[in-house]
């Protein structure tokens, strides 16, 4: 038994060699253009200054096209990046972009080759203390948002047999107390992803997953604009709360989970790791449907229960997600009275 078993592993190991080493065969970039979305910070931003070195042409989405991190590219970057006024909640930049893309490749010759959905915003708060607004709002930017733009520009990619390349979270993997906002629309950006890839595959385009683990720190996720942003919709839920609500949860619970955000230490320093697997999903002619990146330090790496979740009992999963995401927070003002 246990010689069949280990041929078995062996045979399993060949084949898997064999899939990466046939999987790193990359395409020739001569100028080909790539679409990216949020590039004013963080992965966005990393990414066009990757492409502009590999040689791709590079349309940067960016929220506010006069601000410091579009000026940064214009500054650092060659003349194939595209600076791109892009809101992904507004339906006329989203055509506005795609209009100056033809322009920018009937000039040149070359054909849009892939598009990087990577804008997206985060929320935190249980259930019973998130508007529907602001469950809006964020499926607006992060689903809804990133449905437009591939719909938009998808006849591009499959004129090129392209890549469609979306960045979503191990949040789209995983769950957690009090994440439900974005967890969502992750887990829906999965799905779209998944169903997206298989229909594509007739016309040559490949579609791939991105799901980075916690790189909050080195990206303005939850700094600067944004954190200022996180810190008026949690004025805004507790304002909205019914009093018997205020007092089940307790404001010293709910606004702990937002201090903690403004001294983060357990994020990976740089984005390297996920420009690294975004530019294998554009450049790599055999990418994989799904790119798991870790972040985190230490033993702190969300993906770790990504990789287990579905080998674990789900009453498992429940205390390890709850453990994770609530350690250090106070307790409910009801359970402290109840003695919980």
């Amino acid at each position: 038994m246990f010689v069949q078993v280990a041929l078995v592993l062996f045979v399993l190991f060949i084949l898997y060699i064999g899939f990466e080493w046939r999987g790193k065969k990359m395409i020739y970039i001569e100028g080909q253009g790539v679409f990216i979305t949020g590039c004013d910070t963080g992965f966005g931003y990393e990414v066009v200054k990757r492409l502009d070195k590999l040689g791709f042409t590079a349309f940067a989405g960016c929220l506010n096209p006069d601000g410091e991190g579009a000026e940064a590219l214009r500054a650092s970057c060659s003349e194939n990046v595209h600076i791109v006024k892009l809101d992904v909640t507004n339906a006329d930049d989203i055509r506005q972009a795609r209009a100056y893309v033809e322009k920018v490749h009937g000039e040149t010759g070359c054909g849009l080759w892939g598009i990087v959905n990577n804008a997206g915003i985060d929320l935190y708060g249980d259930v019973e203390l998130l508007t529907m607004d602001l469950y809006r709002q964020v499926a607006d930017v992060n689903l809804f948002g990133m449905i437009n733009v591939t719909k938009m520009f998808l006849p591009l990619i499959r004129k090129s047999k392209g890549r469609v390349v979306n960045v979503t979270s191990v949040k789209g993997r995983i769950y957690f107390p009090c994440i439900s906002a974005c967890g969502v629309t992750k887990h829906g950006i999965e799905t779209f992803s998944d169903c997206l890839r298989v229909e594509m595959a007739r016309f040559g385009v490949k579609v791939s997953l991105v799901e980075p683990g916690s790189f909050s720190t080195c990206t303005a996720i939850v700094k600067g604009d944004n954190y200022k942003r996180l810190l008026r919709a949690r004025d805004s839920m507790w304002e909205a709360a019914d009093p018997e609500v205020k007092e089940t949860y307790g404001r010293d619970y709910f606004f702990a989970q937002y201090e903690r955000l403004s001294h983060l230490t357990s994020s990976y320093p740089n984005c390297d790791p996920v420009s690294d697997v975004i530019e294998d999903a554009l450049a790599n002619e055999n990418p994989a449907a799904r790119y798991l990146v870790a972040g985190g330090s230490g033993f702190y790496d969300d993906c770790i229960l990504a990789r287990i979740i579905n080998f674990v009992p789900t009453c498992v999963m429940d205390f390890l997600s709850s453990r994770w995401a609530l350690k250090g927070l106070p307790k409910m003002k009801s359970l402290q009275l109840k003695g919980k």
